[in-house]
């Protein structure tokens, strides 16, 4: 077993034990359960899917980088329509709301370009 996949396992275990330890106070209770079941599904699942071998070749780092260069770059021009937005105020939106859109935007459009990518023969960008 890969050190990687052996941390995160322990990891998302001492997560989870830790948010039934943190005295039931719901938000932080609620924020380590969270993040401990994440770390420890991801970490079994990417063990049963690889094993011990390689996760990562050549086209599927080139398919990363350039899906997340993508996502940025439309992210980048998400910001500068709010930003005009914002300039002329013709509405009232809260900075937490759109930075929370924002995010969600930028991850979704990550795994978008992903998938897209991935599905294409030729990577000549």
């Amino acid at each position: 077993m890969k050190k990687r996949h052996l941390f995160g396992i322990v990891g998302g275990i001492a997560l989870l034990l830790g948010s039934f330890a943190s005295r039931f106070d719901s938000f932080s209770f609620t924020i380590m359960f969270a993040a401990g079941l994440s770390l420890l599904l991801s970490s079994l699942i990417r063990y049963k899917r690889y094993g011990d071998w390689p996760e990562q070749d050549e086209r599927t780092k080139k398919i990363s980088y350039t899906a997340l260069a993508a996502s940025f770059q439309i992210t980048l021009m998400a910001v500068l329509i709010l930003w005009w937005i914002n300039y002329f105020n013709p509405l009232e939106v809260a900075i937490g709301d759109l930075l929370g859109l924002l995010i969600l935007g930028m991850i979704f459009l990550n795994i978008f370009f992903r998938l897209y990518y991935s599905g294409k023969e030729d990577l000549m960008l």
